[in-house]
């Protein structure tokens, strides 16, 4: 019950991927997207008066209304509210149009609609809008199948049902875990530099500790990098020549890091490297990330600690362990900015 509550309160999450796609430069994709598969669905409502199956009007004003909505589309992105009024006349266009030709089975398949229409609700949307579009779906697909079967294929009623109705099921949820995918990589991922930010990298370092420990006692060790003198090149040399060091000083610790290490940015000019590893053995990949940064074309320099932990239980309080090995990393890092910089200092604190 209380992930039902969780997952009935969770919060609309429109402007956050609207604002997500923007900042990938996928918005206009999914803009011309939405306009095309609005379109399609403009068609369909438009042939089914010239269908045998149904000459409804009302088959035509569904069509004028996706057809607008496909123009709407192709021009801007809605707001928030727009959204939501746009699947809520759209859950009833396709209802009305389901509901009203002569022949129940071309309703069935006018329900396939509805699929779509709840994937976008649930990737975009509330869990309450959600629970109504998949809620007037599931009436429209019953209502249909109960036509069918009173026109004496209740076999073929039945199996379009379950067909419609287990993709209605399926698809929207599915774009829901992905949306939450995505999300935890937004709040995880600093976005100038796509390291892991501070909160990205605890979560990290917890699942590294946690796995590595099933394996028995794990040593924990990280880098504290902190950029020299970084504020006096800001101020003589401006931001967006900072800016551009930042993200040149992620790529070398990316390059230099490899695969099976944590990279962080969790602050201005401040970074983490963390691996499963001794400090002492942590130090050679310190060296190589201190030549690499000095190396860089602007000539900054950093001051990097070491500080390391073994865990011998995974089932303790991880977090707060990170925590302190940070903080005595942190400490051996203003010993090396202390000495001049460009240096590198280990801690002896006990974590």
């Amino acid at each position: 019950m209380i992930h039902i509550r969780r997952w009935w309160r969770q919060p609309d999450r429109y402007d956050w991927l609207s604002e997500y796609l923007a900042s990938r430069r996928l918005l206009g994709f999914s803009r011309a997207l939405m306009a095309v598969v609005v379109a399609v669905l403009a068609v369909a409502a438009t042939l089914m008066p010239v269908s045998p199956a149904g000459g409804q009007a009302v088959a035509l004003a569904a069509a004028a209304y996706f057809a607008g909505l496909a123009v709407f589309y192709a021009v801007r992105w809605p707001s928030r509210g727009q959204s939501a009024v746009f699947s809520l006349v759209g859950s009833v266009a396709i209802a009305v149009v389901a509901l009203t030709p002569a022949d129940p089975h071309a309703g069935l398949l006018t329900c396939w609609g509805f699929v779509g229409l709840a994937a976008y609700v649930a990737s975009f949307h509330s869990s309450r809008l959600l629970v109504l579009t998949v809620g007037v779906a599931l009436g429209t697909m019953v209502a249909c199948a109960v036509r069918t079967w009173l026109t004496g294929d209740p076999a073929l009623g039945v199996a379009t049902l379950l067909l419609s109705s287990g993709a209605l099921m399926t698809v929207p949820f599915g774009g829901q875990i992905l949306v939450r995918l995505l999300w935890n990589d937004a709040v995880s991922t600093d976005p100038m530099t796509n390291l892991a930010n501070r909160r990205g990298f605890r979560r990290s370092s917890r699942a590294l500790i946690s796995q590595a420990a099933r394996r028995g006692a794990v040593s924990f060790s990280v880098v504290l990098i902190d950029l020299d003198a970084f504020k006096r090149l800001n101020d003589t040399r401006g931001h967006a020549v900072g800016d551009q060091v930042i993200v040149e000083v992620a790529a070398r610790i990316r390059e230099v890091s490899g695969p099976g290490v944590i990279a962080a940015r969790i602050g201005g000019e401040e970074f983490l490297v963390a691996q499963a590893t001794q400090p002492r053995e942590v130090e050679l990949l310190a060296r190589r990330l201190c030549s690499a940064i000095a190396a860089t074309r602007w000539g900054v320099t950093a001051s990097l600690g070491i500080a390391g932990v073994t865990v011998t239980d995974a089932a303790g309080d991880i977090g707060a362990l990170v925590e302190r090995v940070v903080a005595n990393a942190d400490m051996a890092m203003y010993e090396a900015k202390r000495a001049g910089g460009n240096q590198i200092r280990q801690s002896t604190a006990a974590a």
